[in-house]
């Protein structure tokens, strides 16, 4: 599996090869760049996960959890969230209102899904260690793995904050705030001959 993770992850990652400074002014980019990482990360994982002695662990734990949502969530919403900054103006022919809201929401995103994704791998392996030791009764498998769940509380809440700037972003973009024109967010002006 790596073979083919990897070859995907080269043509993914060396289209950017030297143009990494274009972050900056692209707040598609950004999302499409942070989603694509995420699936070359997630596919490498998974490749992990199927070796036995891994899956051992693992299995039946809150890490498959974290990482169905680093699938789901790090790459297919990132990807979708780059296409929506990248259509909607487009479509509607206005720029975003608000450009601080995109990065709001990309380091909001970012941010809570790497707590919520840390959190439940670590807790995942702890609680998966817990359910291998026949000596501990099967309650405690439970109890470690606590504080890692308020830990995915936290970085959930943080998502949601994400995905509110994101749906406010959008309603107030769609009901005609915003300059009117076509040029992409962040991007840089043109200068006139």
């Amino acid at each position: 599996m790596i073979f083919p993770v990897v070859a995907v992850a080269v043509n993914h990652h060396f289209t950017m090869r030297g143009r990494f400074s274009a972050l900056k002014h692209s707040p598609t980019l950004r999302f499409m760049v942070a989603g694509a990482m995420m699936y070359t990360a997630v596919s490498l994982q998974g490749s992990m996960e199927s070796l036995r002695s891994v899956s051992r662990v693992v299995h039946f734990t809150q890490y498959t959890i974290a990482h169905a949502h680093f699938g789901v969530y790090g790459f297919a919403s990132f990807i979708a969230f780059g296409s929506v900054y990248f259509l909607l103006p487009r479509l509607i022919e206005r720029e975003w209102p608000y450009p601080a809201l995109i990065k709001w929401h990309f380091w909001l995103a970012i941010g809570g899904f790497a707590v919520y994704f840390i959190a439940l791998t670590v807790g995942g392996v702890l609680q998966g260690l817990a359910m291998l030791d026949a000596t501990r009764p099967f309650i405690d498998s439970v109890r470690v793995t606590m504080p890692f769940l308020w830990a995915r509380t936290a970085g959930g809440a943080l998502m949601v904050v994400a995905h509110c700037v994101f749906a406010f972003h959008v309603f107030a973009m769609i009901g005609g705030r915003g300059p009117a024109h076509a040029a992409a967010a962040w991007a840089p002006e043109e200068p006139t001959p």
